[in-house]
């Protein structure tokens, strides 16, 4: 038997992996209401026949908090099973991840202000016209800001609810939200540093 395998390890792994996966995409579980617990045995965990990759994910990340960020970056994304964790790409997921982690308040305030020069307006980056997506919404599609400063808006200018009501289509946005939604409190911001600097940016009030 392969070292580690049997190992708590390995085992821990899969259980995290259980629980931010559960907690991405399923309606009934929540991972901070159920403090990253799930049901599973360590009996039937080395029946898995991908124990091994959770034994390898456990030896590659050894640190827990490194581990939950891993999955947070890939399986926010989507849901990917065991063999595709050890891919090449979920890697890199993690590694822009953990920049963008390291740097939050620093990207949130230059992607807001890429927003600022290209716009000028705070309500014509955050309005909906007619049903359709916001810009700030379509920059986001195209990738050009992070899921973070989408988060981040929300957190300042509490936009989730209005576009939930006044977004016509109802298949792009309700999936994005969820998502946003479900990775939000993972996402440690700092608050009011943000708030300063979005409300100075954009000239905003502050009451």
């Amino acid at each position: 038997m392969e070292s580690g395998v049997n190992s708590k390890d390995g085992f821990d792994a899969y259980c995290l992996y259980l629980a931010i996966s559960n907690h991405f995409h399923t309606d009934s579980y929540n991972f901070f209401q159920y403090n990253g617990k799930v049901s599973a045995s360590i009996h039937s965990y080395l029946k898995r026949n991908d124990k091994y990759h959770f034994a390898k994910l456990a030896r590659q990340y050894n640190n827990v908090d490194e581990l939950k960020d891993f999955y947070i970056a890939n399986l926010s994304k989507e849901k990917i099973f065991s063999r595709r964790l050890l891919e090449q790409e979920c890697e890199e997921n993690y590694k822009n991840f953990k920049k963008r982690k390291q740097k939050l308040t620093y990207l949130i305030n230059e992607e807001m202000r890429m927003l600022f020069d290209k716009y000028q307006d705070l309500d014509v980056v955050l309005g909906i016209k007619n049903g359709q997506h916001s810009n700030l919404l379509r920059e986001y599609l195209g990738g050009n800001i992070s899921q973070e400063t989408m988060i981040a808006c929300d957190k300042i200018f509490n936009i989730f609810s209005d576009y939930d009501n006044m977004i016509s289509e109802k298949i792009i946005w309700p999936m994005k939200g969820k998502t946003l939604r479900k990775l939000e409190p993972f996402i440690e911001l700092e608050h009011t540093k943000i708030r300063t600097l979005l409300l100075g940016l954009w000239k905003e009030p502050t009451s």
